[in-house]
């Protein structure tokens, strides 16, 4: 058994509610809620969404108080939560604060297999609250009813999108619907996946591993068990960690290791693979301990480790094949400690120092393996020898990757370089229009209207395309080099300094980076 659509709107809190998606969305399981209080389609909502762990079948509530009239962003929060594997959505204060429910919606919840309700319109007095506690009150009666659940679990994991199809979501559900934190672990009790509860608790896995009874109180109260798990097609036997707050009898952990079980026979075909993440999710989450126990467990000399390969945005079908091509290729290059994704970046480290002529083969090679994979552009993280450093590196690259490939188009790798000056780039801008057009008013203002455009991109082309050098300048711009050195003089002659002198020019770095930014927003 399992609460579905259809118990939901038969829940008092929804008297008067209607379904207005096809009936095939009665039958869709329910296993949480939440609210959509951010609605804007931004990029702060994206990031938001995907630092969010989502358990799946989660029904949302929203009024989309902040978008009431804008149907094109109201159907991609449609899509984006189907895509994260939520079940439907309640529309409240139709009438009030949305004017209307556009068909396109209704559209567009039906073509993702998406349902939609709509709550009585015109009706102030409906509350978030009363349909949370009732749908929250129906989901824990139906487990309390129903303590075999490994096999209903799965097959509501198996009617989620494939991109959720994972032990990882499995193992969300269970710690969710036990309240309890759950850990896997290897032969040799290294860590492979984990999940805690509350979400977004830090439990130090490590001091459970000498814990070798069955059933051991601990400091704070809680229980700890161990089970046994198998994953014979690859790994073997797998050590299972629970800890709960109260009591779970053998029925329910028994029930846990069956779904972990199952769940490995069907989605664990990259468990190898993303066992070797877990030094990766170390390094990231700057846990030194748990980073030298996986550094000797894969025989890493991590003070062996001072640069690094990003490929952002690597995500989508074929990962694997693009993965093994990336890593094969890369092994021509250098000695390989570990090519690996995580959070949507491919990851290549090498160990050791490769020469300056072979990171820019490398780099030059892995253009052309990302351009046949449609894939962004490479970034280089030289000099990166600490986990805080590669950290920073990381989140630089999260922030500013895309700024940066407006900023250098004819690049075929980024540098931190790169990524600094679009950072700098974009805070100028998120300053504010006032401010950016004050900025870009007293350093074009040495220029009349025809010398603004023609002489600025000449010097765009300079520093940011042709690596300061005049006849491939010359190329791209496919005028004479003689034209190209005039104009590098005449601009000289305006802001006082020679083109290409440092410190001066890197402010003329920041404004061409800048006019490439508002140019790319402007279209």
């Amino acid at each position: 058994m399992t609460v579905t659509i259809r118990d939901v709107l038969q829940l008092p809190s929804m008297r008067g509610s209607t379904l207005l998606t096809d009936l095939t969305g009665l039958k869709k399981p329910i296993t949480a809620i939440s609210v959509l209080e951010y609605s804007q389609p931004t990029s702060i909502q994206r990031d938001l969404s995907e630092s969010v762990k989502y358990i799946g079948n989660e029904l949302v509530l929203t009024s989309f108080a902040s978008i009431p009239s804008d149907t094109e962003a109201q159907c991609r929060n449609i899509v984006r939560s189907s895509q994260r594997g939520e079940a439907g959505m309640v529309l409240f204060y139709v009438g009030i604060l949305m004017p209307q429910v556009d068909p396109a919606l209704i559209e567009t919840a039906n073509e993702n297999n998406f349902a939609l309700i709509m709550m009585p319109p015109l009706d102030m007095t409906i509350a978030y609250s009363g349909v949370i506690s009732d749908v929250m009150q129906a989901i824990f009666l139906d487990q309390m009813i129903n303590p075999i659940f490994a096999i209903d679990m799965i097959e509501k994991v198996a009617q989620l999108p494939d991109a959720v199809h994972s032990v990882d979501t499995v193992m969300r559900m269970l710690s969710d619907r036990l309240q309890t934190s759950i850990a896997l672990f290897d032969l040799d009790y290294q860590i492979l996946k984990s999940e805690s509860w509350p979400r977004g608790r830090h439990e130090d896995w490590n001091k459970y591993v000498d814990i070798t009874q069955k059933r051991t109180q601990i400091s704070d109260q809680r229980l700890v068990y161990w089970e046994g798990a198998e994953d014979g097609k690859r790994l073997g036997k797998l050590h299972l960690l629970l800890i709960a707050k109260n009591e779970l009898n053998v029925y329910t952990r028994s029930q846990v290791a069956e779904a972990l079980q199952i769940a490995l026979n069907l989605w664990g075909r990259d468990f190898v693979n993303n066992n070797h993440v877990a030094l990766l999710s170390a390094m990231m989450e700057d846990e030194p301990i748990r980073m030298r126990r996986l550094g000797e467990y894969y025989h890493l000399n991590l003070s062996d480790i001072h640069h690094m390969w990003l490929i952002p945005d690597f995500q989508g079908e074929g990962n694997d094949v693009q993965q093994a091509e990336f890593a094969k290729l890369s092994h021509e290059f250098a000695k390989i400690g570990l090519c690996e994704r995580y959070h949507k970046i491919l990851f290549i480290v090498p160990i050791g120092d490769p020469d300056p002529a072979v990171w820019r083969k490398w780099g030059d090679a892995l253009f052309s393996k990302c351009t046949k994979f449609h894939l962004n552009v490479p970034i280089w993280c030289h000099n990166v020898p600490t986990a805080d450093s590669a950290r920073r590196a990381v989140h630089l690259a999260q922030k500013t990757a895309d700024d940066a490939v407006v900023i250098f188009p004819k690049k075929k790798y980024l540098t931190l370089g790169d990524l600094n000056l679009a950072k700098i780039c974009r805070e100028h801008i998120q300053a504010g229009e006032q401010a950016v057009n004050d900025y870009l008013t007293n350093q074009l203002g040495l220029f009349n209207t025809k010398e603004q455009h023609e002489w600025m991109q000449t010097l765009a082309t300079f520093l940011l395309d042709t690596d300061q050098q005049l006849s491939a300048a010359s190329k791209n711009l496919f005028v004479h080099p003689n034209t190209v050195k005039y104009r590098l003089s005449k601009i000289s002659e305006r802001f006082g300094f020679p083109i290409g002198k440092m410190p001066e020019t890197w402010d003329l770095f920041v404004l061409c980076g800048m006019l490439r930014l508002v140019k790319k927003a402007n279209y």
